[in-house]
């Protein structure tokens, strides 16, 4: 057997290894412990179409007249935040946040997979709350928690009407949750930490003011408003005195942490994906997916016979190797993606066919078995680049035009589609050639197994006079 042979044998047997490994060991249980010791970490994440969860879109509130050129500029600031707000308080895996144009205006269209559960009042407020932290000095006064500030009857304390301190004084790396007992009842509280001047200015007015109270507002409701017994020369504590829930403290700690909104947002439309009807859905697809490929393998091995058996080895390796492509890069699965890998099959199958066909006609012109195999391979190489690289380049269009116009429907078609089609001519070129070859050297190939008649014609030759 040649060496070059070997060496692609040897790779395509890692290859399919590796794959095999991805694709089917199995991950950590739910107690997160690898299985026999070796963990996968390793999943094929699925859409919101799949699994179901929440879409909102949301738009810049209109009651704030904010002008178009303010929106236009802070438009993609809000939402880089929002996505921050969304990975690290939600827990939701591969979120879509997109802005998208609405009758002429700029949105953000928030996808959740997953969420289906929970208090999604508050999960929406996570989303659109602008998140401004103030403090203020309230005097002798104690204000209620829960009740909306108004400055205006506490300008003798904050000198111009204006908070003291802000959320944009606060050091977002020293913020974080816990839980304390008060009385045997677990209590939320918040740490927090100025920075830079204000960790001075806030020593100093709190040394100054001992016996006062220091309210704190978010978004102008009061969340926290206590007497300050000392002067607070470090880190801080937010305690509502069981007012508030762990996963509202959260939510809260979330929102400080990556900063106020610089735009106020409206819920424009939200609507809730059943993960029962994505789940039937998948199935069905999987189900139609096993069937097409059934027919497509039958197909081959009854017209091509051994050279069809090839292609459907090649065939299943190729899927194979795509879902644990998808797998290792992270790639979401939705409905429209299942239907860009179904197409790639059909790219897969295209490219053999091309192949086998230019094997019979170059055998009917008389040339023998490796030198038909040889020419059929380099007469059908530029067909099958062509079709292929064009079905690349317009992938890359949809999936630019998916992905500035919020449609992640084309993006998830776009990128299953490509990635298939790279892997099909991995697959089509370098694994059915490399098998073909093999098989050639042991004499297994022959015109009876490749279900052609016993070929007597000589090559043609010319002679010189």
């Amino acid at each position: 057997m040649r060496r070059g042979t070997t060496f692609l044998l040897l790779l395509i047997l890692a290859l399919t290894t590796v794959a095999a490994y991805v694709n089917f060991w199995p991950n950590p249980d739910a107690k997160g412990q690898p299985w026999q010791g070796i963990n996968n970490p390793f999943v094929l994440r699925e859409g919101l179409d799949i699994q179901g969860g929440r879409r909102v879109l949301l738009i810049p509130d209109p009651n704030q007249h904010y002008s178009q050129d303010t929106i236009n500029k802070m438009i993609n600031e809000v939402r880089n935040q929002i996505e921050q707000r969304v990975n690290n308080g939600l827990g939701v895996k591969e979120p879509s946040i997109r802005v998208q144009t609405i009758n002429g205006q700029p949105a953000i269209a928030v996808e959740l997979p997953g969420l289906n559960s929970g208090d999604q009042a508050a999960d929406l407020d996570l989303l659109r709350k602008t998140g401004n932290l103030e403090f203020w000095s309230t005097g002798p006064d104690h204000v209620p928690l829960g009740s909306t500030f108004d400055p205006s009857q506490y300008a003798q304390f904050n000198p111009n009407a204006t908070a003291l301190f802000t959320g944009k004084n606060l050091d977002p790396q020293q913020i974080s949750v816990d839980i304390l007992q008060d009385g045997g009842y677990p209590d939320p509280v918040i740490h927090f930490s100025m920075q830079g001047d204000a960790l001075q200015r806030f020593s100093l007015f709190t040394s100054q003011n001992v016996g006062s109270n220091l309210t704190i507002t978010l978004d102008r409701v009061v969340i926290e408003s206590a007497t300050i017994d000392g002067p607070i020369n470090g880190p801080g504590m937010l305690d509502s005195k069981g007012h508030m829930t762990l996963a509202e403290a959260q939510r809260i700690a979330t929102t400080l942490r990556y900063g106020a909104l610089p735009l106020v947002l409206k819920v424009d439309t939200e609507d809730t994906v059943g993960p029962t009807l994505g789940q039937e859905t998948m199935v069905r697809c999987a189900l139609a997916g096993v069937i097409g490929v059934g027919i497509v393998c039958l197909y081959m091995l009854a017209y091509y016979r051994l050279l069809g058996l090839l292609a459907d080895g090649a065939l299943l390796l190729y899927a194979l190797l795509t879902f644990a492509v998808f797998k290792v890069i992270g790639a979401t699965m939705t409905l429209a993606g299942i239907a860009g890998f179904v197409l790639s099959i059909g790219m897969a199958v295209d490219a053999n066919i091309l192949v086998f066909e230019r094997i019979k006609e170059e055998l009917r012109e008389g040339r023998g078995l490796s030198a038909a195999i040889e020419s059929g391979w380099k007469r059908a190489w530029p067909s099958i680049r062509d079709s292929n690289v064009a079905t690349m380049i317009t992938c890359a269009v949809l999936y630019y035009l998916g992905n500035n116009f919020g449609t992640s429907m084309i993006t998830g078609f776009a990128t299953t589609l490509f990635l298939g089609v790279a892997i099909s001519m991995f697959t089509a070129i370098v694994v059915t050639r490399t098998f073909l070859n093999a098989l050639l050297l042991t004499g297994a190939i022959n015109y009876v197994t490749l279900g052609l008649p016993i070929n007597k014609k000589k090559p043609s030759s010319t002679r010189s006079k």
